[in-house]
């Protein structure tokens, strides 16, 4: 006898709306992407990542991604923040495959609004260096880094990190220790962000009369 009864399972896909996501204000709100879901709340903590090129127009870094994590929905439109940006491996391969010697410095630095991101840096030297040159590299690179990012809000770090003027500031800040012709901000990773310090004293409160 045939089976008359019915399918009761629901098509999912129906039951899922469309949300576009944009980018931080910092970053112009662009639109960077739309994806489905059944529920606002499944958008939030998802992680975008967007070429390097959507922003700087610049395609020869086609391979170097934005990274965003969405924060919040309002209707179908939700917002990111900017948690960070990579290089692919094959563009770093590609970059020391004929050179001589690779140096990776991974750098802690924090925004002028308190922002803690890890900051690693790839350079290639075109001989072999000395453990003492490696280590004054190391040294000049970890001052200028912290200092020049200590200057910056997270929006500017942002947009300085993905941007040309960042490989120019890093080679000439060594010219007095080394001559390094190539270097690659391969990773930028945010941690955390500090609370400002309450410096306010507190009045004493006035006596209440009896």
């Amino acid at each position: 006898m045939a089976d008359r009864r019915r399918s009761t399972t629901k098509d999912k896909w129906k039951e899922k709306s469309w949300y576009t996501i944009v980018a931080p204000s910092y970053f112009g709100e662009k639109e960077i992407g739309l994806s489905p879901s059944a529920d606002p709340k499944n958008m939030v903590n998802r992680t975008i990542a967007v070429p390097v090129s959507t922003f700087t127009n610049n395609f020869k870094k086609a391979s170097s991604m934005v990274l965003f994590q969405i924060d919040r929905c309002e209707g179908k439109r939700c917002t990111t923040k900017f948690i960070g940006h990579e290089v692919n491996d094959d563009t770093i391969r590609r970059m020391v495959r004929r050179r001589r010697e690779r140096l990776d410095i991974v750098i802690d630095v924090k925004t002028s609004d308190l922002y803690n991101i890890a900051v690693k840096l790839v350079l290639v030297a075109d001989q072999k260096l000395t453990g003492t040159k490696r280590s004054e590299i190391r040294s000049n690179m970890l001052d200028y880094t912290v200092k020049k990012v200590a200057e910056m809000d997270l929006g500017t770090f942002a947009n300085y990190i993905i941007g040309d003027d960042v490989y120019g500031d890093l080679v000439n800040s060594l010219k007095d220790v080394y001559p390094i012709r190539k270097i690659e901000v391969r990773k930028t990773e945010i941690r955390s962000q500090a609370e400002a310090p309450n410096n306010l004293e507190q009045e004493p409160a006035e006596a209440v009369p009896n």
